[in-house]
């Protein structure tokens, strides 16, 4: 998949910093403070807690961590005309969302074995981002098969942690709603980018496909769902208007065939959470 060879000490480094960094947020205690803000005559207030701190922290470090191995990269110090990269920000949104979602995920796992397992998942999942981001550092592997498939697979795996850990957060719509559609913003934007080279266009089909997430979030706060339910049901609402959108951009448009099959596939997802849910 990787065609110019990854600095190996820097990624191990880059590796083992982030799995550090959630393994001791698991030991530190940071005292939460609220916040009351008014929108719209509506109070809105939340607890800036020890976990939002650190998922932010780790973050960053996930941010500068893949922007020292691109940087790396051969490409990445050649002209934009004979190929080089012009802008390393849209590197950050897997690595750094990715490592958000594990460390709110990891830190409401009270059992210590679950834990365990899930800090083995992220040790997997951390380096294989990273790896991804490399190589699509050269535009013809950022279009290899290969390498699109891992992305979708990565996408949605983080698109389903990060939707269940907010929406089992229980905050206001007026904030909840606002995070997702973020979210599955940056997620798809990150997917349509590698097929349009686009930045512009690439936000614009990623806003259409976190726009349905975000609204469906307001509607979900009315059914009692757990946060892994209620996470399916926002990453189905995010797979299907991807697939759609994917489609359109490699086709150049929609066939009726397809929007048949997502509609199936979202018809019969429903079904089963209905089935699942008492």
């Amino acid at each position: 998949m990787i065609n110019e060879p990854i600095d190996r000490d820097r990624l191990s480094v880059v590796t083992g910093a982030l799995l550090l960094a959630l393994a001791v947020a698991r030991l530190l205690e940071v005292p939460a403070r609220p916040f009351q803000i008014s929108v719209l005559g509506s109070p809105l207030g939340f607890n800036l807690s020890e976990t939002t701190i650190l998922v932010l922290i780790i973050a960053g470090m996930a941010a500068t961590g893949v922007e020292s191995l691109v940087r790396a990269h051969p490409l990445a110090r050649a002209p934009v005309a004979n190929g080089g990269v012009q802008r390393t920000v849209v590197f950050w949104i897997v690595p750094a969302l990715l490592t958000m979602a594990l460390a709110a995920w990891l830190s409401r796992i009270s059992n210590v074995g679950l834990w365990t397992l899930g800090l083995l998942a992220a040790a997997v999942l951390i380096p294989l981002a990273l790896l991804a981001e490399y190589a699509a550092v050269s535009p013809e592997q950022r279009r290899d098969t290969w390498l699109q498939w891992v992305y979708s697979v990565l996408i949605h795996l983080v698109g389903l942690i990060l939707f269940s850990v907010l929406y089992d957060a229980r905050l206001r719509g007026l904030l909840e709603a606002p995070l997702l559609f973020i979210a599955a913003t940056l997620l798809a934007s990150r997917l349509f980018w590698a097929l349009t080279d686009r930045t512009r266009r690439a936000i614009l089909y990623g806003a259409v496909a976190g726009l349905p997430v975000g609204q469906l979030a307001l509607v979900l706060n009315y059914w009692p769902l757990s946060g892994l339910q209620g996470g399916l049901v926002l990453l189905l609402a995010f797979y299907v208007m991807v697939g759609l959108l994917q489609h359109n951009l490699t086709s150049g448009g929609l066939e009726k065939r397809m929007v048949l099959e997502y509609g199936g596939v979202a018809l019969l997802g429903m079904l089963a959470l209905l089935v699942a849910v008492p």
